[in-house]
């Protein structure tokens, strides 16, 4: 009897704590985090509810919130695979990327079959640019695993590397093995476009046009290898293809405005270079082709300033030829090559930062301690000394914002014309003997 009391007393309990965990199911399903969350509140945390409730805050873009709730689940069951995982993806989402490879490696430790996670494991070593790691990672995959997003990852990892042609055959084994890999196509149109073989691009590319021609990204790559090839009919029709599909983008329009100038539709060249020029307005080359096609049309005067404008961007402005110096007159004196020193410096002073009085001076103290040559320094210091206005309002020496004395133009103006002056009288007296040896000896 007593059992049965204790049973029927049971039930309702059993049936609330049922309803409840209906309820936060359904939330859940719904996407309605926020009720979920207030439904576990009011419940004894355990392992599954801690799951539910990390996945409920991570929806509600929570990530650290969750990210603590699954560590919490972590401290108490090492085990927990899952708990490893999503700790890792909401690390991933903080930006803690060193934190998400540990725990991703937990999760390899505890199940290393886990496919999921050895992908998203091997991505974040290449978001990382860990691509020897990557490829070491991807290349264990490939011995028990030969589907095409395994040979993708090993791919993707000797490209980082910088090493096309094993990319390159990581891609032409997955067009062999899945013909309907679209990307595997457009990466080897790619990479044989870099390498300049442009029949190998329109041969991989092509090879997937059997199976589909609609392709955006295949028929970029293709119509891209036309052009290079200087087969403009058939870029022609590839890009007009994609214009008619929606594509603006700036490579088409480009390349197709370059395939027009090419076969002389002048016309239809400008207008497909003057959108290109929209994305890029300083690119010289598009300048360069948009300009000529002006000249051919009815914008010749537009025609003439587009290739003034490309000039002038081609010609290096004088502030960053002076820094390239500067830097360049700096590695010459670290390394102890005191002539290509004073070579830079020169030329510096002569093409490019004319006003810098002060170089001068500088060429003429290089000139005397490093170099050992007096008469250079005299003549640098000449030269500094005729730069010296007349008027003589040079900056005098004052201090900065640290209380630190600098000097100002006048005072190496002084210091140069002392230095010259004791210089000179120096060499008289060294005249003066040497003269005096040469007529003791004439007279012996």
């Amino acid at each position: 009897m007593k059992r049965i009391i204790f049973l029927l007393l049971l039930c309702p309990a059993t049936l609330l704590l049922a309803q409840n965990t209906d309820r936060i199911q359904e939330a859940m399903a719904n996407y309605d985090y926020e009720t979920a969350l207030s439904l576990i509140a009011a419940k004894k945390p355990t392992t599954p509810l801690l799951l539910q409730k990390g996945k409920a805050l991570r929806g509600l873009g929570l990530n650290t919130e969750a990210l603590s709730t699954y560590q919490e689940i972590i401290t108490n069951d090492t085990t927990n695979s899952r708990a490893f995982i999503e700790a890792a993806e909401c690390c991933r989402t903080l930006a803690k990327s060193n934190q998400a490879l540990e725990y991703y490696e937990r999760a390899l430790d505890l199940n290393p079959e886990n496919k999921y996670v050895r992908i998203q494991y091997i991505n974040l070593l290449l978001s990382l640019q860990k691509f020897r790691d990557a490829l070491g990672e991807s290349s264990l995959m490939t011995e028990k695993d030969s589907s095409a997003i395994a040979l993708h990852l090993q791919a993707q990892s000797f490209e980082g590397m910088g090493e096309p042609l094993p990319a390159a055959g990581c891609y032409y084994n997955i067009q062999e093995k899945y013909p309907s890999d679209y990307l595997a196509a457009a990466k080897l149109g790619a990479i044989n476009i870099s390498g300049s073989y442009f029949d190998e691009a329109i041969e991989a590319t092509e090879k997937y046009r059997q199976i589909d021609t609609t392709n955006i990204a295949v028929n970029r790559q293709n119509a891209l290898a036309y052009c290079l090839k200087q087969d403009y009919p058939t870029a022609i029709r590839r890009y007009e293809y994609l214009v008619n599909q929606g594509d603006s983008s700036f490579h088409t329009c480009y390349y197709l405005g370059i395939s027009y100038y090419a076969v002389e539709k002048y016309y239809e060249a400008h207008d497909l270079l003057e959108v290109a020029r929209k994305y890029d307005p300083e690119n010289v080359n598009l300048l360069y082709y948009l300009g000529r096609a002006c000249a051919k049309t009815s914008w010749k005067k537009q025609g003439v300033e587009y290739l003034e404008k490309a000039i002038d961007l081609s010609i290096p402005k004088d502030s960053s030829m002076t820094r390239l110096y500067i830097g360049m007159t700096d590695c010459y004196k670290m390394a102890q090559m005191y002539k290509e020193q004073l070579a830079s410096m020169k030329e510096r002073y002569q093409k490019y930062d004319r006003q810098n009085h002060k170089l001068l001076y500088d060429m003429a103290h290089l000139s005397f301690s490093a170099l050992k040559d007096k008469k250079s320094a005299e003549r640098y210091l000449e030269a500094f000394l005729k730069t010296r206005p007349k008027d003589d309002k040079t900056e005098q020496a004052k201090l900065n914002e640290k209380g630190e004395l600098v000097l100002g133009m006048a005072n190496y103006y002084n210091a140069a014309a002392n230095w010259l002056k004791d210089l000179k009288s120096k060499q008289k007296i060294e005249d003066f003997f040497q003269n005096g040896k040469t007529e003791a000896i004439k007279k012996e």
